[in-house]
């Protein structure tokens, strides 16, 4: 895309900002030290409605900042959460929102420690299609040239919020688990766990559950959560999240790990299971040498018993031939 070149560039500020939830994120560091709040906003807007919203600005250092706003898209990138990003002149997508909105002013000036509001709207037409829509307002070093479009504007460094909104109305919910697997067999801990969690439905979720870990028992001996950032799987991509069981260095056997979990506000679920091995190396050493000495043990007795044959078939002839060399008393008289 016109677009990967600047993208790699702002992946580096943006993509805790898609990772990590609002709540838990409340300030992003971007251009010039910086800071905005929230850095990630989830709304619900019915078409034909408007939703005014506030975007904090905190400029910490001890020099002026400036900034300039723009509107841009999003959608996922690759399958780590990771935001890309495209100009707001490429709305081809049903998902995109920077159309959506607007705001004044196009310069914002912040002198040292000041914190500022920059306030936005986002009108929801009409006609706007069921389902989520994604965009963002960032905050750029430098504005775009004149005689430049967005998207070949080199951008030295971003800072963003990203905005994703829900559009009631025929909302489709479809997840599905493409992938829930770890390898079959392990010298040793830890096991590392990979979930693909695809989304063909029309509006962002979030995955919430976990995966528990059995014994041959059937005994639960660990669970880890299975989205512990609260990460959201968006419309049309797929979502990896890795997991990992730190077990005890002395764990060897049979073992089953389970995947249970919830989507969307129906509470749709989610499952799959495997199972796979725990096997040490001493274990193995140890079996391999036992093995050995009952190898070596059965060949001594093997050999014993062979010899012991071959010296009473020896004793056996000797004692024939000694008979049949003796005269007989009548051939004797």
């Amino acid at each position: 895309m016109r677009f990967a070149a600047k993208g790699f560039l702002l992946l580096t500020v943006l993509m805790p900002m898609l990772i990590y939830p609002a709540q838990s994120l409340c300030q992003i560091k971007g251009a010039h030290g910086l800071t905005i709040s929230p850095p990630i906003s989830e709304l619900t807007i019915a078409p034909g409605k408007t939703e005014s919203k506030t975007i904090k600005l905190t400029n910490p250092t001890a020099n002026l900042v400036e900034v300039y706003p723009q509107a841009m898209n999003f959608r996922a990138k690759g399958e780590e959460g990771e935001p890309g990003f495209y100009p707001a002149s490429e709305e081809s997508s049903n998902f995109a929102l920077s159309n959506w909105l607007t705001f004044l002013p196009a310069k914002i000036v912040l002198t040292p420690q000041q914190v500022s509001e920059f306030d936005y709207q986002i009108k929801v037409p009409q006609s706007a299609e069921p389902g989520g829509h994604y965009g963002v307002i960032f905050f750029a070093s430098t504005p775009p040239k004149p005689d430049q479009n967005l998207t070949q504007v080199a951008i030295a460094s971003m800072v963003g919020s990203l905005i994703l909104v829900k559009v009631p109305g025929k909302i489709i919910e479809k997840g599905q688990i493409i992938e829930f697997s770890a390898k079959r067999f392990y010298f040793k801990p830890p096991v590392d766990f990979i979930t693909r969690i695809a989304n063909s439905g029309n509006v962002h979720f979030k995955p919430i559950g976990n995966i528990a870990i059995k014994g041959m028992s059937g005994k639960e001996l660990a669970s880890s959560d299975l989205n512990a950032t609260k990460g959201n799987v968006l419309p049309e991509s797929i979502r990896k999240f890795d997991n990992r069981w730190d077990a005890s260095k002395w764990t060897f056997g049979r073992f089953s790990a389970a995947l249970t979990a919830t989507y969307s506000e129906s509470g749709q679920k989610l499952t799959a299971n495997f199972n796979f091995w725990i096997i040490p190396w001493w274990f193995i050493a140890a079996i391999s040498l036992l093995i050995i000495i009952i190898i070596i043990i059965i060949i001594v007795i093997i050999r014993k018993k062979k010899k012991a044959k071959m010296a009473n078939v020896g004793i056996s002839s000797s004692g024939s031939d000694s008979r049949s060399n003796t005269p007989s008393a009548s051939s004797m008289a």
